[in-house]
C-alpha cells in the first residue's frame, strides 16, 4: 500500500492541476482548495479508523469497501451536494473530487503490497476479490518491524519521485494542449 505522504502528494497534484483555473478559485480559497485535495485523496484509508472503532484492529477493514470506486462516487456526490448548497460550485469540481479520491485507490493498486490478500476491493459491492496491477511500481509500507525502517523510507522517496515525475509530465501536456488551443485561436 502506498503511503499518507504518497497520497498527499497525490492530493497537491490535483490542486496544482486546477489551481490555475479561475473557475475553481472564484468559489473557494486556495488554502481551503489544498487542504481539501489532500484530505479527498487521503480519505479511503478512514478504513483504518473503522476497523479501529468496530473491531479494535486498524487492519480488520483496510483495502475494503473504501477502496472501491462506487464508495468513491458517492462520496464525491455527498461532498460535491454539500459544497454546491454552501456555495455555488460548477460540475466540474465533482469531477476534480472523484479524481482525488480515485487517485488513492489508483497509488494502492500500483504499491507493492505485502500484506495478503494483495491490492483492494476496488468493484466492491459487485466483486469482493482484491484487484491490483500485475507490476508494482512503487514500493509498500511494512509495519513488522516498527514505522521508521528503511524500506519505509525508500517507499516514500520512491512515491516522491514518481509522483513529481507523473505531474511533470501532465502538467507538459496540459501546458502543451492549451498552447495548442491558442494558437487555433
Amino acid at each position: 500500500m502506498a503511503s499518507p505522504i504518497g497520497h498527499s502528494l497525490a492530493g497537491c497534484l490535483g490542486f496544482f492541476l486546477v489551481c490555475g483555473n479561475s473557475q475553481f478559485l472564484k468559489y473557494y480559497s486556495s488554502k481551503r482548495f489544498i487542504i481539501t485535495a489532500i484530505i479527498i485523496a487521503n480519505l479511503p484509508d478512514i478504513d483504518f479508523l473503522l476497523g479501529y472503532l468496530f473491531y479494535q484492529n486498524f487492519n480488520a477493514i483496510h483495502r475494503q469497501f473504501t477502496h472501491s470506486f462506487l464508495v468513491g462516487f458517492l462520496v464525491g456526490i455527498i461532498l460535491f451536494s454539500c459544497l454546491r448548497f454552501y456555495r455555488k460550485i460548477p460540475y466540474s469540481f465533482l469531477v476534480w473530487l472523484w479524481g482525488l479520491y480515485f487517485s488513492h485507490i489508483l497509488l494502492d493498486m500500483l504499491a507493492d503490497d505485502r500484506y495478503p490478500p494483495a491490492g483492494v476491493q476496488c468493484f466492491f459491492p459487485f466483486s469482493s476479490n482484491y484487484f491490483a496491477f500485475p507490476i508494482s511500481i512503487l514500493g509498500g509500507l511494512s509495519f513488522t518491524g516498527g514505522i521508521i525502517q528503511l524500506n519505509n523510507f525508500l517507499t516514500v522517496l520512491q512515491e516522491f519521485f514518481v509522483i513529481l515525475l507523473l505531474a511533470f509530465v501532465i502538467l507538459f501536456v496540459v501546458k502543451n494542449i492549451k498552447k495548442n488551443e491558442k494558437s487555433r485561436n
